[in-house]
């Protein structure tokens, strides 16, 4: 396997307590967001409302859209234009009622012939209420969820409970995490955010699997070990192949969140953050949280023994 780095001797582990400092800010930031953003944290997806796509031929851009439609009485409005830069094709989204798409529709053709000269037109409207965006919201909470108990007991069933809890909080950190920065640039949960923290949920286990596979790889071949530093040894075996792996999942993501655009925009947003808290929490989250399981059990049974032969 190809190493970008030599042999390495981290003290992972031994850090563990600064990371569960580190890490409890950095949830405390995303609940603090959750709880900032209140009824504006969801997109139309799941609060329902109207999304517009019109087209307009003679060159602008979102913000010219944006300011175009909020003069005529449109506020509150996500301007996505599908390409970066100058676009004839606009998403435009606002909340509402069933009964304003035509009135909506008529602001909105007044803005394209006063900022536009009436170059453009509505090429598409859809409406989405509030009761299908209930069903869709309660649908992509228990999608999550399910994800999470299926790969914990996959886990716990191919390991064992403690490394099942490893990963369970690490895939819960880097979920919360992400959504924590998605909302602090701006962005409303949607369908795609959905759909990136499924996905960085099946990376982020994939890289902690990795881990833990070497771990129990290490422990068949010592007959005496200590964990923390078997642990600590199987990271540092490990840290050029999640490198390489991670460095490029994450400019992957990255070059689509500054050139993609629209929708493609916001899911690489969130899956640029998961890839980095994905990383991060494999070594410094489910692996210590791992040894920190392992040595409770062991003083618990170590008091169990001593009271049975009291």
């Amino acid at each position: 396997m190809l190493e970008i780095i030599g042999k390495t001797n981290i003290d992972f582990l031994g850090r563990r307590h600064y990371a569960y400092v580190f890490s409890l800010l950095l949830t405390a930031f995303s609940v603090y967001m959750w709880i900032a953003r209140a009824d504006n944290r969801y997109d139309i997806d799941f609060e329902g409302g109207h999304e517009m796509v019109i087209k307009i031929s003679e060159g602008a851009d979102s913000e010219a859209v944006r300011a175009a439609i909020q003069k005529q009485g449109v506020g509150d409005a996500v301007v996505q234009a599908f390409e970066v830069g100058r676009s004839d094709e606009y998403s435009i989204r606002v909340g509402g009622k069933a009964e304003d798409a035509k009135p909506l529709r008529d602001k909105v053709m007044a803005a394209i012939k006063e900022s536009f000269a009436g170059k453009g037109e509505v090429l598409k409207t859809d409406f989405v209420g509030p009761t299908a965006g209930k069903e869709l919201k309660q649908k992509a909470f228990w999608a999550m969820v399910l994800a999470l108990l299926g790969i914990a007991a996959y886990v716990t069933v191919r390991f064992e409970f403690a490394f099942a809890l490893g990963a369970l909080v690490s895939l819960a950190h880097d979920v919360v995490v992400a959504t924590g920065v998605y909302l602090f640039a701006g962005h409303n949960i949607n369908m795609a955010a959905v759909a990136a923290a499924l996905t960085v949920v099946g990376y982020s286990v994939n890289d902690t699997i990795v881990i833990f596979d070497k771990v129990r790889e290490e422990i068949f071949k010592r007959k005496d070990y200590d964990l923390i530093t078997l642990m600590n040894d199987c990271c540092n075996m490990m840290l050029s192949r999640t490198i390489i792996t991670s460095g490029l999942t994450f400019f992957a993501a990255l070059a689509l969140y500054l050139f993609g655009g629209g929708a493609i925009s916001d899911l690489s947003l969130y899956l640029s953050v998961g890839v980095l808290t994905g990383t991060y929490s494999t070594i410094f989250i489910a692996s210590p949280v791992v040894f920190t399981w392992e040595a409770f059990r062991a003083k618990k049974e170590r008091k169990t023994a001593s009271a049975s032969a009291r």
